[in-house]
């Protein structure tokens, strides 16, 4: 059961309304899981967890320093303070931004915790998993994975007033099927445990772990490529990293630098971060108390924005969009958390048949995408699924390949967009993920392949 606001966000208030500071916030994050792992047919794994964290940032003098705790104690939410403000003294002096206090701010009402995740009964979830395995072993599989469900709590106190408080639920199940060296992934997360499809999504992966038998060598070169959504959704986080956020524009290290009300991708491509979507993990506010807003990052192709927090707000019009990151991770800047991809008009049962010729790639797996920001170049290895289509129909496996393609090239030559999204989001992790469709596109770069 989630702390509440009188056990969570007051200890907070009075700690940053005492922590002797110019300016002061406290982010509270509690979060409990269940997880249940299991393989070869049977749960391996149960275990419960439950962490609480308490992230502090102060202002003085013009100098900003951050701590943490694990604990709502007094004494250490003070102590935390102390070890905050050392840290400010030690910090050069910069151009400090006055903390966000919450005045003239309307926080929209979210539904974003449901009793009936919270209240499931572990054992149900047990037999469904017994079941799904059971099932497996009819079709001369093994399934493995995990199965997490939980609950999230985030408050935010000021020294000024501040007071943000926000109750999650969370569920998801990961599936690998497997038949001899051959497998198959899918996955769903959502917070609505009445729209978790176990069986659908465990059929996704049967469905390519029997198509990923017997794998033959295929030489790299130019394809065109149908992405899986978990694919599409690997090189949207990369992008949110170094493109979408900020402190990118800032340092010129991303491909939208000098390029706002330019047309960088092709005109059927938009990309969008809102919290407040509840097609998505819908979250209200960030760590600095500040609501999230829609923000329109690529518009039918054009440069349209970055997400900013209340350091870079100058990139946003002088207003937070509500993006600050954990304040001892915030040295990367804000970042999108919440991103969406415009569907297309491809039922996506036809993405198959509209790919003539070329690869269909389930996920990619071991990603960088810092080889080069300023053109988005990246580089990884296709897992759990790479099959060689001819004429829209699947002729057999190919062993996994290595890519390594520029994304920003690869979005000008998108040639069909699923009409139905997929949310992609890990459920270990209940505050983020990427909503978008499969995707059909032309010249995808593959430089190696596995042995």
């Amino acid at each position: 059961m989630p702390l509440g606001r009188e056990r969570l966000l007051a200890p907070l208030g009075r700690a940053a309304r005492r922590a002797g500071a110019d300016a002061a916030l406290f982010c509270g994050e509690r979060q409990a899981r269940t997880v249940l792992r299991f393989s070869e047919g049977r749960i391996h794994q149960s275990l419960h967890q439950e962490e609480l964290s308490v992230g502090v940032k102060v202002l003085k003098a013009g100098r900003i320093g951050a701590a943490s705790t694990s604990t709502l104690r007094p004494a250490a939410l003070t102590e935390a303070a102390r070890t905050a403000l050392e840290a400010a003294r030690l910090s050069p002096r910069q151009d400090a931004v006055p903390f966000p206090t919450g005045r003239g701010e309307t926080l929209p009402a979210a539904r974003t915790h449901f009793p009936a995740t919270a209240r499931t009964p572990i054992r149900k979830l047990v037999e469904q998993i017994r079941t799904l395995c059971r099932e497996a072993k009819k079709r001369k599989m093994t399934l493995a994975g995990s199965l997490t469900i939980g609950e999230d709590e985030s408050a935010v106190a000021g020294d000024r007033g501040l007071a943000r408080h926000q109750p999650f639920t969370i569920v998801g199940a990961r599936f690998i099927a497997m038949q001899g060296k051959a497998s198959g992934f899918a996955a769903q997360t959502c917070r609505d445990i009445r729209n978790l499809d176990l069986k659908g999504t465990a059929q996704r992966a049967f469905q390519f772990c029997r198509l990923n038998r017997n794998p033959e060598d295929l030489k790299p070169g130019k394809f065109a490529v149908l992405l899986e959504p978990e694919a599409v959704a690997e090189l949207m986080e990369w992008l949110s990293f170094t493109a979408f956020g900020a402190r990118s524009l800032e340092n010129r290290s991303s491909f939208l630098t000098d390029q706002m009300g330019k047309q960088v991708v092709g005109t059927n491509i938009s990309i969008w971060d809102d919290g407040t979507d509840p097609a998505g993990l819908r979250v209200p506010f960030d760590p600095e108390g500040t609501p999230k807003r829609p923000v329109p990052l690529i518009e039918k192709g054009v440069a349209r924005g970055v997400v900013s927090d209340h350091h870079y707000a100058k990139f946003s019009g002088g207003k937070s969009t509500g993006h600050a990151l954990p304040y001892d991770d915030a040295e990367g800047g804000p970042a999108p958390a919440h991103l969406f991809l415009a569907p297309g008009k491809t039922p996506a049962k036809e993405m198959l048949q509209t790919l003539d010729r070329g690869l269909w790639i389930a996920r990619f797996h071991y990603v960088n995408g810092f080889l080069n920001p300023k053109t988005a170049l990246m580089t990884g290895l296709t897992r759990d699924g790479t099959f060689q289509v001819k004429n829209g129909k699947v002729t057999g496996a190919v062993k996994n390949l290595r890519f390594t393609q520029s994304v920003v090239e690869s979005l000008l030559k998108v040639v069909a967009l699923s009409k139905e999204r997929r949310l992609v989001a890990d459920p270990a992790h209940g505050f983020a993920g990427v909503t978008c469709p499969a995707m059909i596109l032309r010249d995808f770069t593959f430089t190696g392949q596995t042995a």
